[in-house]
């Protein structure tokens, strides 16, 4: 009885020990997993905030290309369509995103349907601006969108920031122009509309040597830098 006994006792003590060995094993398993957990801890965390910052900029671009959207139908009526399809290739044309070109646009364009610019013409003249501006800014520097906004206070009057691009137009040049156009008589509204075309005939004249330059500059880091940058803000959107 008393062998039993002691044999009994040592296989308690026996399977005790096992136990706690084998917990002290699954509690070692379990730090080690608790460990892992905390250095992925600030890792995940970050991946989580960078993916936030990336889906609030994609609502953000989406908005401006809605935003932008509803300007050009605003402003070009029936021709808005012409705006969205310019808009559609401007990333590779003009290394603008589409919500930039339909902002450029929409600004413009309003500046020319004001002046008296004829609807039919409307988007072909204001599409013909804002390549003005990618190649002014290609060819003397800076960004596309303030060139188009030079171009913009040249039409406003503010011939100052124009010339920043090499270009010189005051009343006396305009009123010139005007009289070898034949339209120096006129007054008013007509006087106006008058005034916008000879000032955008010497534009023309004077940005000769600039046009085409974005163009020539397809393969150059700067030129794939724009492009680049404006189709990952149209995927954005």
């Amino acid at each position: 009885m008393a062998s039993r006994s002691a044999v009994l006792s040592i296989r308690v003590v026996s399977d005790a020990r096992g136990a706690q060995q084998g917990l002290d094993a699954t509690a070692s398993k379990v730090e080690k997993v608790e460990q892992s957990l905390d250095r992925m801890s600030g890792p995940a965390a970050a991946a989580m905030a960078a993916l936030g910052l990336v889906g609030k900029a994609a609502i953000d671009s989406a908005s401006d290309v809605e935003q932008s959207t509803g300007g050009v139908e605003a402003v070009f009526k029936a021709q808005a369509d012409a705006i969205k399809a310019y808009a559609d290739g401007a990333a590779q044309n003009l290394g603008l995103a589409k919500s930039e070109y339909q902002d450029l646009a929409t600004v413009i364009g309003s500046q020319l349907k004001n002046a008296g610019t004829p609807m039919d013409e409307l988007a072909g003249s204001t599409d013909d601006l804002i390549s003005m501006g990618a190649d002014l800014a290609a060819q003397f520097g800076g960004s596309t969108s303030d060139a188009v906004a030079a171009l913009s206070s040249l039409l406003k009057g503010e011939r100052d920031p124009i010339e920043a691009y090499g270009v010189s137009i005051n009343q006396a040049a305009i009123d010139a122009q005007l009289a070898a156009m034949g339209m120096d008589e006129l007054t008013g509204a007509a006087k106006t509309q008058a005034e916008q075309q000879a000032t955008l005939a010497l534009l023309t004249q004077q940005t000769a040597d600039a046009t085409g330059a974005f163009a020539r500059e397809t393969d150059t880091a700067a030129g794939a830098e724009a492009r680049a940058a404006a189709e990952m803000e149209n995927t954005r959107a």
